[in-house]
């Protein structure tokens, strides 16, 4: 038998995971590398991670939180503070109004999904961000950074799948 404060500590590290992994992907995502324009189209990390906690355990993840790591994410990259926030809250939304539409299809289906919210991230991130420079962006770095994202959901998504399996529930008796 485990003892309560014990039940608790593991409970409350158990529902930090899907947070503290968005922290990383932020924190990775920001990191520099040496490659040039990387910057540019790195893959939208926190989009994968928000995601997909989104569909498999919203519960873990609340809104607060999704704003505040894309604000966090705004201030680390330069960003228009709010433009990353207010994506991945309209990411967060689609994705907890439609998980159970997606639970119940093949990894096929919510990778098509995945792609298509994807897309659709990206050419929303080019609309604000073009409104808020008041010019037209060049669009095509948007573009590759939601084909880079959507075409590494796949591995992230067994990468968390396995961090979720890693933090099983706490049996207390």
């Amino acid at each position: 038998m485990i003892a309560p404060a014990t039940v608790r500590w593991l409970q409350l590290l158990r529902s930090l995971t899907p947070a503290v992994s968005v922290l990383f992907v932020v924190v990775l995502a920001t990191m520099p590398l040496g490659v040039p324009h990387y910057s540019m189209v790195t893959p939208f990390f926190a989009l994968i991670t928000v995601y997909f906690w989104s569909i498999y355990r919203p519960d873990l993840l609340p809104v607060w939180a999704v704003f505040l790591f894309g604000v966090l994410q705004d201030l680390l990259t330069g960003a228009p503070v709010g433009i990353t926030a207010l994506v991945l809250i309209l990411v967060w939304a689609v994705a907890v109004s439609q998980r159970r539409v997606v639970l119940v299809q093949s990894f096929g289906v919510e990778w098509v999904v995945f792609i298509l919210v994807a897309g659709a991230a990206g050419f929303f991130s080019w609309l604000v961000g073009s409104l808020y420079r008041t010019a037209f962006l060049w669009g095509d770095p948007f573009a590759i950074q939601a084909m880079l994202t959507a075409a590494l959901y796949p591995i992230f998504s067994w990468l968390l799948g396995q961090v979720a399996r890693l933090t099983p529930p706490v049996q207390t008796g």
